[in-house]
């Protein structure tokens, strides 16, 4: 990145960090599915109609976007730290305006429009249903809700970081690889709740990188445990987007 260098070792291994895009189409999908399934007697359950609603969803990916920025912190919404928010902004003056624009979804606006569900209560469905709503109002595109865990124990490593109760990690490392934090990212559309991306990322304890700024950040932020995990999640993402971008294109083509 042009304004946030990597010093040492930013190690993206294996198990140290997982990411899967999707665009794929609810309407094909459906059609090889309805091709395929014999409904049990003639009569289709509820769950065969609750996966056929589920399923019959479409990407709508366009650039350049307004992308939100959730955090999630004890299951709630929470305003992004400024080294963070720092970290974002690096990495979208990298990508260039063909991506649009990343805009931090505001906990104040989203209870506005919203009830916010209890603290740590580890409801999934009605916090991201809570983020989604103030994205709304903010007329956000997409977005891109993340949480941050760390491990405060010495000899514990990533399965011990239960913190991350809302978006969880989608790949663990192994046991022999020690973490002192770890990020995960879910990116919806927020219109169709259409999941483009999920992202995992860990900030490990062998070959820890510093995370310096040559501009602006404070070097202080280098030693969080916790903000090295976002930044490598937040350098993930921006590698994800080209991808993203690419498929945008097919997709429109493909219309």
């Amino acid at each position: 990145m042009r304004n946030l260098v990597l010093v040492a070792a930013l190690i993206v291994g294996v198990g140290a960090c997982e990411t899967n895009l999707q665009t794929s189409s609810g309407a094909d999908y459906l059609a090889r599915y309805d091709a395929s399934h014999e409904i049990a007697n003639g009569v289709a359950t509820d769950v065969d109609e609750d996966v056929r609603r589920i399923a019959a969803i479409e990407p709508t990916l366009a650039f350049p976007a307004r992308i939100g920025l959730a955090r999630i912190e004890h299951g709630g919404l929470t305003t992004l730290p400024e080294d963070e928010a720092r970290i974002w902004q690096d990495v979208l003056e990298e990508l260039g305006s063909d991506y649009g624009e990343f805009v931090p979804v505001s906990p104040l606006i989203a209870s506005m429009v919203s009830d916010a569900p209890a603290r740590r209560s580890n409801n999934t469905a009605a916090i991201i249903g809570h983020i989604r709503r103030g994205a709304a109002r903010q007329h956000l595109d997409y977005v891109l809700t993340y949480e941050v865990g760390s491990s405060r124990d010495e000899k514990s490593n990533a399965l011990a970081l239960a913190d991350l109760t809302v978006i969880g990690m989608f790949v663990l490392p192994s046991r022999t690889i020690e973490v002192e934090a770890s990020a995960s990212g879910l990116m919806l559309d927020v219109r169709t709740g259409y999941p483009y991306a999920t992202l995992t990322t860990h900030a490990e304890k062998s070959g820890v990188s510093r995370v310096v700024s040559d501009g602006s950040t404070a070097r202080t932020y280098a030693d969080k445990a916790e903000t090295r995990a976002v930044a490598k999640l937040a350098q993930e993402f921006g590698d994800s987007m080209a991808e993203l971008q690419a498929r945008s294109i097919e997709l429109a083509n493909a219309g």
